[in-house]
């Protein structure tokens, strides 16, 4: 496989939306070269949980959460202010997850995010998350995927598994 070209880290631009208007980000972290990591139980809840830890202590709400094998979707929104710095809540999870399975790279050092602009966009957004195992094949339906829905849903429902 070629080498991928090096890139900068994109500066953050602030916040633009509407002081009314609530501040929430889609974010996609991916495996480290797309390897299959979030493919059992234990791994799934040490994520869950270590996303639920390190939202309650960088101040920030996290609504849904869809770990697939080789990525991991969710919805997060600021509890203190609308320029918290969303790199330091993604740098915490990642730090926690690796820390706490103790293996080899899990994480590509960038993550994907975006603004989401309105109500109708988060809906749309969390439709196709939540078809995200579907279209993979790993359920027949979105109900039957053990890992996706609220990070306390995940740990609670995989606790009981």
């Amino acid at each position: 496989m070629p080498e991928l070209p090096k890139r900068r880290h994109l500066r953050r631009i602030s916040v633009w939306l509407p002081l009314h208007q609530p501040v929430v980000y889609f974010v996609t972290a991916c495996c480290w070269e797309r390897q299959h990591i979030f493919v059992d139980h234990p791994t799934v809840l040490v994520a869950a949980e270590c996303l639920i830890r390190c939202a309650r202590r960088q101040a920030w709400t996290v609504a849904q959460v869809c770990f697939m094998p080789d990525h991991v979707h969710f919805f997060a929104a600021p509890l203190r202010g609308r320029e918290q710095p969303l790199a330091d809540l993604v740098r915490a999870w990642k730090s926690c997850v690796t820390l706490r399975l103790r293996r080899g790279p899990i994480w590509q050092e960038e993550f994907f995010d975006h603004l989401l602009r309105s109500d109708e966009s988060a809906t749309v957004k969390w439709e196709y998350v939540r078809l995200n195992p579907v279209r993979a094949g790993l359920c027949a339906t979105p109900e039957e995927y053990a890992y996706s829905g609220t990070p306390r849903e995940i740990v609670e429902r995989l606790k009981v598994l």
